[in-house]
């Protein structure tokens, strides 16, 4: 099976594309988006609508146009999540997607107003990831009706027909209510203005005349941090690319882990932007990967802990203190393995894994000369302990 083929359907499988694309060595002409427009979006309706004082005065949102809190991810609006690589973007998209077909639940700090539809464009993750994602998930019987996820599209480019046309039928035909844009940087040749540019106007063509429009998430990488970068809203200087995607979208959320550690499943998400709802700015939840594979709220965390290590962010007084470790070995009286110390260390400090054994090295550490290894046991205690077993 060639690369191409792997992304073809399989039989059975829903295909938008059936009956739209000419045969292989054909030469029948390749169908415009406009072909699925209906005669208004076709080119009969006018670009631009001039609203009167008294329309934009007695503005009332539609039903239902809050799908997520007040204005954080609405109908009509860009929405955005950001975040470095392998901070669970994926489980994020997923997570909302499920409350959408549930109606009901919440994402990343705020409620899911309401039961919706959603199509995930999805340019990075294959068959088996989406397959153990949404197989370890709770989803309700009718999810099939509201969970729609494309395979890895062979064209990413929106401005292309081939796959704008597919796109659009399949929101008309299955009510979507979200699409989902995973990620920016694969539909746009680089990240510089013209770019960013380039891929709206195409997002525009291809959703124009929709009633409603859907809402768009937009998913996209942040840029490794730069000196100077700083903490809080200065986030937004860490979208990678250029400011345009950041002044387009209505609401940001950064997304990102806690600490580096390999096995670190805890993730803050703090909302940079939400431009129709200023007062949800600023909205900081910590979460947890749980084996349900969704997102839970950690009760009670420690804010100092992430801002020490985020991006940018300002380096705070180290947690673990000498005082963590006289209690850890009891003033040099007990000797601990290194995975055990550091386990109880984690705990008694209230820091990570990474925290806790760069703590307890016995060389080059920041206590390296209040630490001793033993030999032969190799179990660590303080400097000045008994012989393991001594009395």
């Amino acid at each position: 099976m060639s690369a191409f083929e792997e992304y073809l359907p399989r039989a059975g499988e829903f295909d938008p594309l059936a009956g739209e694309l000419p045969a292989v060595g054909t030469s029948a002409t390749i169908p415009t988006v406009g072909r699925i427009h209906d005669e208004r979006a076709a080119g009969t309706e006018s670009v631009l609508r001039i609203l009167t004082l008294n329309e934009v005065l007695s503005y009332q949102a539609p039903v239902g146009a809050y799908l997520v809190g007040d204005g954080v991810v609405e109908l009509g609006g860009d929405s955005l999540l950001f975040g470095p690589p392998g901070g669970f973007k994926g489980f994020a998209v997923g997570q909302l997607m499920a409350a959408g077909a549930w109606g009901h639940g919440s994402w990343l700090g705020f409620p899911v107003n309401s039961k919706f539809s959603s199509l995930w464009l999805n340019c990075e993750n294959r068959r088996r990831r989406l397959r153990d994602q949404f197989g370890g998930m709770s989803l309700p019987p009718d999810a099939a009706d509201h969970i729609f996820v494309t395979d890895i599209p062979s064209v990413w480019n929106l401005a292309d027909p081939r796959l704008a046309g597919p796109i659009r039928q399949t929101i008309v035909e299955r009510n979507i209510k979200l699409l989902i844009v995973d990620t920016v940087s694969c539909l746009t040749e680089d990240e510089f203005a013209k770019h960013f540019a380039a891929f709206f106007v195409a997002l525009n063509q291809m959703l124009h005349g929709l009633e409603p429009r859907p809402a768009v998430l937009l998913l996209h990488h942040s840029r490794k941090p730069k000196e100077g970068d700083k903490g809080a809203r200065g986030l937004l200087n860490l979208i990678s690319g250029h400011q345009t995607l950041q002044r387009r979208a209505r609401s940001i959320c950064y997304l990102g882990r806690v600490t580096d550690d390999f096995d670190e499943k805890r993730l803050a998400a703090v909302w940079l932007k939400v431009s129709d709802n200023g007062p949800a700015e600023g909205t900081k939840t910590a979460l947890q990967l749980g084996q349900d594979n969704l997102l839970h709220p950690i009760e009670g965390f420690d804010w100092n802990e992430w801002q020490a290590g985020s991006p940018g962010g300002t380096r705070r007084e180290a947690k673990v203190r000498e005082e963590h470790l006289r209690e850890l070995f009891a003033d040099g009286r007990k000797w601990l393995p290194n995975g055990q110390a550091a386990e109880q260390l984690q705990a008694l400090a209230r820091v990570g894994r990474s925290a806790a054994y760069d703590a307890l090295k016995v060389i080059g550490g920041r206590f390296s000369a209040l630490i001793i290894r033993d030999p032969e046991t190799h179990c660590i205690s303080l400097k000045g302990a008994e012989p393991e077993g001594g009395e």
